[in-house]
């Protein structure tokens, strides 16, 4: 038995009525009208059910760098852009790569792909 099924929802994708079954916290299928039960039912009729609208990646070339060149005191993307654009002048292969490891090696990451070549650093 499965541990949720939410059914009748909509989609971002524009599809209606989909059933999506939960098994072990994760999405176990997403089809219409799915004959599974649950132990849990909900009806998101007329709801939409996406995935979250928060983006929680972040940048393992820019881990450990905090205070580098300053803080960035009011908070703002804006600041850390500027900041950004102060340090990376100064940037290279080895002080982006060695706090990346740093970071992963202290199970603070799970995977390490690489954003540091995307930034334009090899």
């Amino acid at each position: 038995m499965l541990d949720l099924i939410i059914r009748n929802a909509n989609l971002p994708d524009g599809r209606t009525g989909i059933d999506i079954a939960i098994a072990n916290g994760l999405i176990a299928d997403a089809a219409p009208h799915l004959t599974a039960q649950a132990q849990r039912e909900i009806d998101a009729t007329g709801r939409l059910a996406s995935p979250p609208f928060v983006d929680s990646h972040f940048h393992l070339d820019s881990t450990l760098t905090y205070g580098r060149p300053r803080v960035n005191a009011s908070g703002t993307l804006l600041e850390g852009i500027e900041l950004w654009g102060e340090l990376k002048p100064d940037l290279t292969v080895e002080n982006i790569k060695d706090p990346c490891y740093q970071t992963v090696s202290l199970g603070r990451c799970t995977r390490y792909p690489g954003h540091s070549q995307s930034c334009g650093y090899q």
